[in-house]
């Protein structure tokens, strides 16, 4: 869904939501998406967007490294931010919105670059309510599954839950 097309100018919108509840590892899944594919992209952005002034400081901290001005209000970031994300010649991008979990507070869409090339993930625990493709991330059902991706990912064998089943050593 997000891989950068080697057209370098995309037909559509590449936007991935990371939906689920608190807790579960959305943000993790965006961290080891942007960690294992950063080769594909000439430029990732991580962005707080839990509340609008989140992400203003986050966009803040974007122009700071990428743009050659300094003294911009709030909305004078974002639109040189996406002037700049709008180049022809700079298509690889991706934004990460990480933690947009009340879409009442802001409209998020309003942060999205008006080209169609670059990518964008969103991590938000109402994913019914924000635009994209939907990817929705689940607590494991049952323990086994967990310790069996446990034992494979670090590469051990005969890995057990740490459950105790005494109340030895717990006081009140």
């Amino acid at each position: 869904i997000l891989q950068p097309q080697s057209d370098s100018l995309g037909s559509h919108r590449k936007v991935l939501i990371l939906g689920g509840m608190g807790g579960i590892g959305k943000t993790q899944l965006a961290i080891i998406y942007a960690k294992r594919h950063r080769h594909s992209y000439s430029s990732i952005f991580w962005l707080d967007a839990n509340t609008e002034a989140t992400l203003n400081n986050s966009l803040r901290a974007v122009a700071n490294r990428i743009l050659p001005v300094s003294k911009l209000d709030d909305d004078q970031v974002w639109v040189h931010i996406s002037n700049w994300l709008s180049k022809l010649d700079n298509t690889r991008w991706l934004l990460i919105f990480d933690n947009h979990d009340d879409p009442d507070q802001y409209e998020i869409t309003k942060y999205r670059p008006s080209v169609a090339h670059g990518s964008i993930i969103i991590t938000t625990r109402q994913p019914d309510r924000v635009n994209g493709e939907k990817i929705k991330v689940q607590s494991m059902a049952k323990e086994e599954e967990s310790l069996r991706i446990l034992a494979t990912r670090s590469g051990r064998d005969n890995v057990t839950s740490g459950k105790s089943t005494s109340q030895e050593g717990i006081s009140a």
